[in-house]
């Protein structure tokens, strides 16, 4: 068994268990991430364009260049354009939340990695100086420096494993949660304008349509 694990002492094999399971979310949600096609300008004014005119081809393009993201969503609006809008409305607004379920997977267990490592850092602390103490009662010889400096080094130990640990946790959650938040808003705007558009409507600068998006 490695020193620095063993410097850790009970709480060693919790700690290291959320090490493991936060860097495999961590590598997890950033592969789905990062596979997302990026909303560009120009994939939005294609993507309205395709819509207006219900180009077919273009259409198939568009649905097939993001199986996973917004090219999706674009593809099953386009193939079931010929529905009623309130049944179009209805279908988005399905894809959405599925959407938001699959790229929010995880975060909340990711926080609570970044929640629960530093308290058992901290028990691992406490255990340590306990121990600590009760060797230092059981010494009959006087109490030097450096015999203090040493146990609460290890004691001390478990708490900077578990700050290690949360600090990474916590700031993917929160990155991955806004991350999902602001690529969503994105594709909802984008899907209200296409919508729009193949019922022949535009929207103009300054004006906020009422819909299904603020519901």
């Amino acid at each position: 068994m490695p020193l620095w694990f063993e410097h850790m002492g009970a709480v060693g094999w919790p700690l290291g268990l959320c090490s493991l399971l936060a860097g495999a979310l961590i590598l997890e949600r950033l592969h789905v991430f990062l596979v997302l096609a990026p909303l560009r300008q120009a994939a939005r004014q294609a993507a309205l364009t395709a819509c207006r005119d219900c180009n077919s081809q273009a259409c198939e393009r568009l649905w097939r260049s993001d199986r996973q993201g917004w090219g999706q969503a674009l593809g099953l609006l386009l193939e079931h354009r010929r529905l009623a809008s309130a049944q179009r409305e209805d279908l988005l607004g399905c894809w959405l939340l599925e959407e938001r379920q699959r790229l929010g997977r995880h975060l909340r267990l990711l926080q609570l990695i970044g929640v629960l490592a530093p308290m058992l850092g901290l028990l691992g602390t406490v255990l340590g100086m306990v121990a600590m103490f009760a060797d230092i009662a059981a010494v009959a010889q006087p109490v030097t420096p450096a015999l203090l400096a040493d146990g609460l080094w290890q004691a001390l130990y478990t708490t900077v494993w578990g700050l290690c640990i949360a600090i990474p946790a916590l700031a993917a959650g929160q990155g991955f949660a806004l991350w999902a938040e602001r690529y969503l808003e994105g594709v909802q705007a984008l899907l209200n304008r296409c919508h729009l558009a193949l019922d022949g409507l535009e929207l103009t600068p300054g004006t906020a349509v009422a819909g299904w998006a603020s519901a």
